[in-house]
């Protein structure tokens, strides 16, 4: 999969290898956003969660632990995208155009 292709713009492999952590999300319509996470050490850990909350207030969907290699990187990279097209099939990302928030109701 080329770059152009990819829902999500991932730094390259040498912000890992200095230790870098990253983390990304796509807004889903029902408070159930995609959201990843990825941290770096001898091994590359990505956690994968769909909520509005933050991490630590959230329960792990999928994690993956991938070498801290070049190819880790890209199996990596490849995987994300997978398990967003997962997510994809039994959600809706919600449309930019609507704003990160929804339309408080009226009193």
């Amino acid at each position: 999969m080329n770059k152009e292709e990819r829902a999500f713009k991932i730094p390259e492999y040498e912000y890992f290898e200095m230790g870098g952590k990253y983390s990304g999300s796509k807004r889903g319509m029902n408070f159930d956003d995609f959201n990843f996470r990825i941290t770096p050490k001898e091994e590359i850990t990505v956690q994968i969660w769909y909520d509005v909350k933050y991490f630590d207030l959230s329960e792990t969907v999928s994690e993956h632990v991938f070498e801290q290699s070049r190819s880790g990187y890209h199996e990596m990279v490849d995987w994300i995208e997978e398990q967003y097209k997962e997510w994809l099939k039994e959600h809706t990302q919600r449309s930019s155009a609507l704003g990160y928030f929804s339309k408080a109701s009226e009193k």
